[in-house]
């Protein structure tokens, strides 16, 4: 028997009129990927429904691999009419679906007009099935990808340890230069709650001496409802206007991309 608030989940789900928004997640610490698994399946709580495109390729990163999983195809199959985009969702977790995306990340900047309506119509459909289309973003901070690039929230995953601090400092250099508006950010594996303010408090005063990056505090993995602040709308924005505009950066990041290549 559904509880109630997965009941509630699958009636947004079901009357869904609008897309959902999408953010890129950079995590910074000793395993990367075990902490961006980690979150993600933090944000499935309270019945929320999670697709993360990954980026990672099969054995470097990868989020199946990570959890033990099988790899197997890439969002580039369905780009190739070889198969419907929801057939490369693989169900990692209750709430978390991934679609193994690495090939697509290398092919995005040489697809012709028929593979980018493709593309478009594949995202659409991922974000009307999710409350939360997520970019497990590969690459370093000064080549992001063009999904990266157009996703319109950023957050920021941090390991309370020396390697996540120096990490996170790097990837929001990158960030900024990339023109991101702001970022969010989360901390993990802290001692208690002081720790983890003092982090973000660092980061904040690295940002404002160095890149003037807007930071915005979302709390611990462990110990607050990050589900509900990822799923809500940033400002004023709703979350359907993000999601309508991912699409058209997407295009102009992949043409930028296939310009510099």
């Amino acid at each position: 028997m559904l509880h109630a608030s997965d009941q509630a989940a699958g009636l947004r789900r079901l009357f869904r009129r609008t897309h959902s928004a999408v953010v890129a997640v950079f995590a910074c610490g000793r395993r990367p990927d075990a902490l961006a698994l980690q979150t993600l399946l933090a944000l499935t709580e309270g019945a929320h429904r999670i697709v993360v495109i990954d980026e990672h390729a099969p054995g470097h990163g990868s989020l199946l691999s990570t959890a033990g999983l099988p790899e197997g195809g890439d969002l580039l199959g369905a780009l190739e009419g070889q198969h419907d985009v929801t057939e490369a969702m693989r169900e990692l977790a209750d709430g978390l679906w991934v679609v193994p995306a690495a090939a697509t990340v290398q092919a995005v900047s040489l697809l012709d007009d028929t593979h980018h309506a493709r593309l478009e119509a594949g995202l659409t459909e991922l974000q009307r099935r999710a409350d939360l289309l997520a970019i497990h973003a590969v690459g370093d901070p000064r080549h992001l990808t063009p999904f990266a690039r157009a996703a319109a929230r950023h957050l920021l995953v941090v390991e309370a340890s020396g390697v996540g601090a120096r990490s996170a400092c790097q990837w929001i250099k990158g960030l900024a230069a990339a023109g991101a508006g702001s970022l969010e950010v989360a901390v993990s594996g802290a001692r208690d709650r002081a720790d983890a303010t003092a982090l973000f408090a660092s980061l904040n005063d690295f940002t404002g001496r160095h890149v003037g990056l807007p930071l915005v505090w979302r709390g611990e993995v462990e110990r607050d409802a990050l589900a509900e602040s990822m799923t809500a709308p940033l400002g004023e924005r709703h979350p359907a206007e993000g999601a309508s505009a991912f699409i058209r950066r997407l295009r102009a990041c992949s043409s930028q991309a296939s310009a510099t290549g």
